[in-house]
This record gives structure tokens, C-alpha cells and sequence, in this order.
């Protein structure tokens, strides 16, 4: 490795130092249940593996110890996903529920899909939900329940498999679907159409809403030939008058949504890192994989882990409660992550409608169908909403004459969506899962790595293929014009196996350099500026032949503490700074251009802080402890990117001013000779090393004024943190803030004693904050250490702690 970070270098494992051999509690439990016997043994970590007789005898008993961990998280997520969470939070709730209910409609649509699906996953979600009713009811008798619904004067009520496939349309949206943003981005041609004229609008509208950079960091590595186009243009478009009104119905909308799912631990922003090694470049001619889904950091964590053994099963991984199924984990012969996909499957329509309410579809007069929904509100009378739809989807936004429907390629498929997932965990070598991934329906990558030494990545789910004509970043003709021509083949999606690079890198980056930008999101538009490029930049580095787990492990520390596109924060505030944007400048190129167009003769300050920021290795580092970054460098480069990015581009962008989009055009127009040159003129005819130097100059003067000296070596940035927002009533301190996942797990694959891992759950397994396993996992995340995974009866002898056998009652 070219950069190390101080500190120790070896995972460090606890688990098998201080917990080995613990005393095993046995019990045997009689239940109302009739499909066999399964045996829950727990770990020294408190992570549950259950060896079932049976299918049903598997998710009975993981549903059962699913609830023991987490029966509060997973009501939380069953009311959010449901539309029921202002019953115990009151009016503050209703509009989330809502758009719960807009979105993923009634019981009755749900019921359908239960009823379509295969007899196998019919029996997976009534065991498992009978599983979770049994600890449900052993706690309710017992004073077992979660100290949460005492506070809440709530009595659980019976879990059903509606709340069970609601909640698994809530996890697997806010990770895998992406798009509808086509009113945004009217809005934004709109605001630049008034203030630039139309011609200079679609310079503008071109500059942030390019189709096609080659020069972005793809995770199928680059070959054959690239789309030609590049900048897109706006299309020709009528836009509706008041649009923003429609923006801000769906923006407000969107917002109350995210915060309520916040609350119950499902940040909406996609993330996600994976890395395959294949055999070639390995320590002992084995693949290695590293898997680190990053969905938000919350008490407890939003991931629960668990091993599942029997009828099939074989796997360990992680979790969500309230949902049967591993999405991320190891197998007996393969391993597997998932990062989010960001692809476009969620499109708005425009249904232009009558003086009686209808709207033209295919030639045909048609009506909304709509129903009344009753919101129960906590404290208050309840809410009726009246929800309508379209032959497209739910109505989420209106004007006078109109209404903005929301259509997305996973509805009617979402069962469909979570059996998916239940072939990868059974599958048993390359060609069965490649087969498992071909039946995905939401939008992932999905990293691959097995004992026989392949690696693989693919860029999963049914993404549409848009009609002839398709206006791309505009809100669709509704009346048939421009319906999709059914979805992208499995075998037209990027796919990579066994690349001659020898190794496989995702985190959110552009799947393969054919592929086209579809969502205008945070993140959404890839191109030169993302952070894919440190894990890249990273694994060129080492030798072939000398990759281990160790390797995997600092690859991802150096990632987690590498700068991202910077927040500024002032010093001295009472409040901890939060975590930088997820945003990425971490590419060498842009800051070593930015530095070359500094004219350092400007100020007598410029040659040392030039010299500072061309010496720096862009770590975020911490390694005296004493809450402020050590590298005067962090500081000045956040400040100093805030300062010049606002004065070349805020002004012109207005409020279109995305952090990521910005990243790129300045990367755009600051490198020399860049893919996509910039097609508007941002700096109003001011030399760019004038507009750069006299924005250094600014964060000079800032810096210098902030900390009262104009030494550099007193310029220290607070440490950005990671908080742990409260699920329930436990809470746990604050810690570094490092851009890593909120599950690790890292796996050496091969037979028997060959196959082995390494992950951690922080803050705990449990989700009771009287439990041992509620933080025993914090300080092991906080300082890049691991535990080691429990994969077989094997690893489990001598770290059991306790195991209980449910079986027919008698």
C-alpha cells in the first residue's frame, strides 16, 4: 500500500481472546407449532443461528429470534411502512403516512400479491410471521416486551404478513429504487429559462444533466465502445404553469417521508461500498470479498445479524427486522454484497384532465380510481385522504387541469423482489446465482465472490427501456405516447466475471462506461469526481499475489477517512459537527489542478499554503485524540472548496446547486482537457486563475479570522461525528465520523477451513438497552476492529452462549 494510517495494522479480533468457552444456558420451549423442531443457539455476541428440520421450521424460528432482538425497531418499521405511524406519534406523523399509503397501496393490493406468489415463499412469510407472533405472545405473558411499548401505552398487536411485505417494499425502495425527479428538474429548466433565455437554459440544463463521461470510474471494467453522446440536451418541452407548486407539493411531500423513515433508521441516502479480489491477486490464491452497505447509523442498528441452517439454508449475514431473508452475506460456497444501483425506475407522468375529471390514455377517456384512506392520529381526530391513481400509479402531485403520477418498474413484483434473494442464499455456485440475480427486481449492484475463485459484479433489476422520443429528464405525456418498451434484458445489464484486472470495485459509481445517467439525484449523476476512484486508486497499488484481509481491511479504512467533498464547519460551536456531504472529491487530478491555477505571486500567504494542500494525502485523520482533524490541510480545502464553488457556481445554478453536480463541473472546469467540456460560461468572462487564486485568497482571510492567527499550524477542523439516532429508548455516544459501511463484513472464501470472516454490528446485536449486546460492538467500529463470523456449527462450538429448541407443544 502506498498510504498507511497509523495505529494497528492487524484486524483485531475480541471475541476469541476473552469469551471463549462461555457457559451454554439450554432451554426447551412447547409451542403451538407443527412443521418440526428448531434449535436458536446465540454467539458470544448475542447473534442468533438457527438450525431448522423444515422451511418452516427455518422462519418460524427466525421470525421468533428476530423478535427476541429487535421487536421495537421492527414495529417502527412496520407502522412506517404500513402508514400507521401517527397512531403513537400523533399529528406529526400524518403526512408520512400518506405517502406511505399513496405509495404502496392498500392491504388489498398487497393481499394479491401474497396470493400470486409461489407456494414456497407463502410458506416463508406465515412461518416467519408466526414465529414472530409466538415471542410476541411468550413476551406479552412474560413482561418480556420491549420497554418502548410500556412508554407508549401500546400493546402489540398481531404481526401479519401484509406488515411483513409492506416493509419489504419500504427497505427495498429506499435502496433500490431510484428517480422520479423529473419535476425537479422542470422546475430547474424552468428557473433557468427566465433568468438566462432559453438558448443560454440549455447550455445550463446540458452542463447538469450530462448523459455519458467517460472519464467516471465504472465497476465493469472499460472495453469495447463508449456512447458517443455526451451532453444532453433540454428537451422540448411545454411546461406547465406554477410548476414549483407541483415541486413543492412532492418536495414537502418527499421530505416529512424521509424524516419519519430517519426516525425509524432508514436513511433514503444510497450508499454502499464492495470489493471482490480475485485468487491471482491474493496472499493464498483465494478470492476475497468485502462487503459494507451503508444505510444510515442509528441505536440499534437498522442491520441485525443472524446464520440460518437448514432446508436449503446455509448462510450467514445481515438483516432487517420484521423481514425474512439475509440481502448481504456469506454462504458454505460464495459470498455476496449489495451497493444501491441508481439507475432510473421510478418515472413521472403528466395526466391532462377533463372538466369531469378524466384523463386520455391510448385514445381511451379513463377516471382516476381513488379511495378514501382513514389516518388514526394519537391524540387527535383522525385524517381522511382521499388517494387517487392513474393507469401509471399513484397520484403524488397536482395542478389546475392535471394531475403527476408516479410509475415504477417494480410494482406488482415486489414478492417476486424478496424471493430473489432467497435463491442467492441457496445457491451453490456461480451459474445459480447468476440465475438468482437474473430474477432481481430493484435496483442493486451485487458483488460476488466464491470458493472456486470467481469473482463477479452485476448491475441488477428490471430497468425500463423508454419509448422513442422519451424526453429523459422531463415529466411524461400520460396519454400512451411515451410508455415504456418493456425492461433492459438480464443479459444486456453490466455484468463483469473473473475481469483481467483481478479485483471489482462498487460504491454507487457508473456500472459500465456504455451505460447512460438516468437520475439527477445526490449522487446519481456519475462522472470524473466520485469516491470510487480512492478504492480503485488503492487497489492499483498493491502487488499481485499479496492481497489478505488485512489488505481489505485498510483499503477501507484509508476510504473511510479520505476527504469527501467537504462541509465547512466553524470551530467553537456547541454542537459536534455532523458527517462531511456524501459527495466525493477524492481525485487527485481536480486538487493538483486547482493548486496549478493558484498564482501564488497574489499573496504572500499562497507558496505555504499551496505547498500544504500539494503535500497533503487527503486523510481526515484524528490520531491524537483530541477532537480536531491533525492536518491543517482538512480545514483549509474545506473551506477554501465551499468558497470557490459558491462564487463560480451558486449564483448561476440557483437553487439547482447539487453538491455532487457541482463536484464534476468544477472538476470539468478546472482540469485540463476534460471529457465534457462546460457549455456555459460560469465565470462571466473572469479568468479561472483569477476566479481560483481570489478564492483561496477568501479562505485565507477566513481561516486567518476564525483562529486569530495566520499561522496555518493553528488551523485545526472539529471532527466531523457519527451520531447514533435513537430507535427506541437506548442511546449511545457519539464517534469519529469515518464513510464506511454500517455493516463490514470481510470473507476469505475457500473449503472448510479455508472459508472464513470477519464483520461487525455496532452499535450491538440487540435492540434492548438493558442487554449486554445492546453496545458491545461500539468501541470494536469505532477503532476499525472486528469480530469474528460465526459461519457453521463449527465456528459456533465453544462460543455458544445459549441455545433453546422450540418445538410442537404437547
Amino acid at each position: 500500500m502506498t498510504r498507511q494510517l497509523c495505529g494497528p495494522r492487524a484486524i483485531v479480533v475480541f471475541a476469541a481472546l476473552t469469551l471463549a468457552a462461555p457457559t451454554v444456558t439450554t432451554n426447551a420451549v412447547q409451542l403451538d407449532f407443527d412443521h418440526g423442531r428448531v434449535t436458536i443457539t446465540r454467539d458470544e455476541y448475542g447473534a442468533p443461528h438457527v438450525v431448522g428440520s423444515s422451511l418452516e421450521a427455518v422462519w418460524f424460528g427466525v421470525g421468533y429470534a428476530q423478535a427476541q432482538d429487535r421487536l421495537w425497531q421492527a414495529e417502527t418499521l412496520r407502522r412506517a411502512a404500513t402508514g400507521t405511524s401517527a397512531e403513537i406519534q400523533g399529528a406529526s406523523a400524518v403526512q408520512a403516512d400518506v405517502m406511505a399509503r399513496t405509495v404502496f397501496g392498500p392491504p388489498l393490493r398487497r393481499a394479491e400479491l401474497f396470493n400470486n406468489a409461489s407456494p414456497e415463499m407463502k410458506a416463508i412469510l406465515t412461518s416467519f410471521v408466526s414465529g414472530i407472533n409466538a415471542w410476541i405472545a411468550e413476551a406479552t405473558s412474560t413482561g418480556q416486551l420491549p420497554p418502548e411499548y410500556a412508554a407508549f401505552n401500546l400493546i402489540p398487536r398481531p404481526w401479519t404478513v401484509d406488515d411483513t411485505i409492506a416493509e419489504a417494499m419500504l427497505f427495498l425502495r429506499s435502496l433500490g429504487e431510484f428517480g422520479a425527479d423529473e419535476l425537479t428538474n422542470a422546475a430547474w429548466l424552468q428557473e433557468w429559462t427566465l433568468r438566462f433565455g432559453p438558448l443560454e437554459a440549455q447550455k445550463v440544463f446540458g452542463d447538469t444533466h450530462w448523459l455519458n463521461d467517460p472519464s467516471a470510474a465504472t465497476s465493469v471494467p472499460a472495453s469495447g465502445s463508449v456512447n458517443p453522446v455526451r451532453h444532453s440536451a433540454a428537451p422540448k418541452a411545454d411546461l406547465p404553469p406554477g410548476i414549483e407548486d407541483a415541486v413543492q407539493q412532492f418536495r414537502d411531500a418527499q421530505a416529512e417521508w424521509e424524516r419519519q423513515l430517519e426516525m425509524v433508521g432508514l436513511s433514503r441516502g444510497v450508499k454502499s461500498n464492495a470489493i471482490a479480489i480475485a485468487p491471482r491477486l491474493s496472499a493464498d490464491g483465494h478470492a476475497l470479498l468485502l462487503g459494507g452497505p451503508q444505510m444510515g447509523s442509528t441505536a440499534p442498528s437498522i442491520v441485525h445479524e443472524m446464520g440460518i441452517h437448514g432446508a436449503g439454508y446455509d448462510v450467514t449475514g445481515m438483516n432487517i427486522a420484521g423481514l425474512p431473508g439475509i440481502p448481504v452475506g456469506v454462504g458454505q460456497e460464495h459470498a455476496w454484497s449489495l451497493t444501491a444501483g441508481l439507475s432510473k425506475n421510478n418515472y413521472i407522468y403528466t395526466e391532462h384532465l377533463n372538466a369531469l375529471g378524466q384523463y386520455s390514455f391510448n385514445g381511451e377517456l379513463l377516471s382516476l380510481t381513488c379511495r378514501p384512506e382513514t389516518i388514526a392520529v394519537r391524540g387527535a381526530a383522525p385524517v381522511v385522504r382521499t388517494l387517487c391513481e392513474s393507469v401509471h400509479g399513484p397520484v403524488i402531485a397536482s395542478l389546475p387541469g392535471m394531475v403527476f403520477t408516479l410509475k415504477t418498474a417494480v410494482r406488482g413484483f415486489e414478492v417476486e423482489g424478496m424471493e430473489a434473494f432467497h435463491h442467492m442464499m441457496r445457491a451453490t455456485s456461480y451459474a445459480e446465482f447468476d440465475q438468482a440475480v437474473a430474477g432481481a427486481i430493484y435496483n442493486f449492484n451485487v458483488v460476488y465472490a466464491d470458493a472456486r475463485g470467481n469473482i463477479a459484479s452485476w448491475h441488477a433489476g428490471r430497468i425500463p427501456q423508454p419509448a422513442a422520443g422519451d424526453p429523459l429528464w422531463l415529466p411524461r405525456d400520460g396519454s400512451g405516447a411515451t410508455e415504456w418498451q418493456g425492461v433492459v434484458p438480464f443479459d444486456h445489464l453490466p455484468h463483469s466475471l473473473n475481469p483481467d484486472q483481478g479485483y471489482l470495485v462498487s460504491w454507487n459509481n457508473k456500472p459500465a462506461p456504455e451505460w447512460n445517467n438516468t437520475v439527477s439525484s445526490f449522487i446519481g449523476m456519475f462522472g470524473p469526481v466520485q469516491r470510487a476512484n480512492t478504492l480503485i486508486n488503492l487497489l492499483d497499488t498493491f502487488t499481485p499475489g499479496s492481497a489478505t484481509l488485512e489488505t481489505l481491511e485498510e483499503i477501507n479504512r484509508i476510504a473511510g477517512h479520505t476527504t469527501d467533498t467537504p462541509r465547512e464547519e466553524g470551530v467553537g460551536a456547541d454542537a459536534p459537527p455532523p458527517a462531511p456531504f456524501q459527495v466525493f472529491a477524492s481525485t487527485r487530478p481536480l486538487l493538483q489542478s486547482m493548486l496549478d491555477r493558484v498564482n501564488v505571486a497574489a499573496d504572500p500567504r499562497l507558496p505555504q499554503a499551496v505547498s500544504l494542500l500539494r503535500d497533503w494525502d487527503w486523510l481526515q485523520l484524528d490520531q491524537d485524540v483530541d477532537g480536531f482533524y491533525d492536518n491543517p490541510s482538512v480545514v483549509l480545502f474545506n473551506t477554501w472548496w465551499r468558497i470557490m464553488t459558491d462564487q463560480i457556481f451558486r449564483d448561476d445554478l440557483g437553487t439547482a446547486f447539487n453538491e455532487n453536480i457541482v463536484a464534476n463541473m468544477t472538476y470539468r472546469l478546472i482540469v485540463p482537457d476534460p471529457a465534457i467540456p462546460l457549455l456555459h460560461d460560469y465565470l462571466a468572462g473572469t479568468p479561472l486563475s483569477t476566479a481560483v487564486t481570489s478564492s483561496l485568497v477568501a479562505a485565507l482571510d477566513r481561516l486567518q479570522l476564525r483562529f486569530s492567527s495566520s499561522d496555518p499550524s493553528a488551523w485545526r477542523q472539529r471532527t466531523a461525528v457519527i451520531i447514533w439516532a435513537p430507535i427506541g429508548i437506548g442511546s449511545v455516544p457519539n464517534t469519529i465520523w469515518m464513510n464506511r459501511g454500517t455493516y463490514n463484513q470481510l470473507v476469505h472464501l475457500g473449503k472448510g477451513p479455508q472459508l472464513f470472516g470477519l464483520n461487525v454490528v455496532a452499535p450491538g446485536q440487540s435492540g434492548d438497552p438493558g442487554s449486554p449486546h445492546f453496545a458491545d460492538q461500539l468501541s470494536l467500529y469505532a477503532t476499525w476492529q472486528y469480530k469474528p463470523m460465526r459461519l457453521d456449527q463449527n465456528d459456533l462450538h465453544n462460543h455458544a452462549t445459549s441455545s433453546i429448541t422450540l418445538h410442537a407443544g404437547q
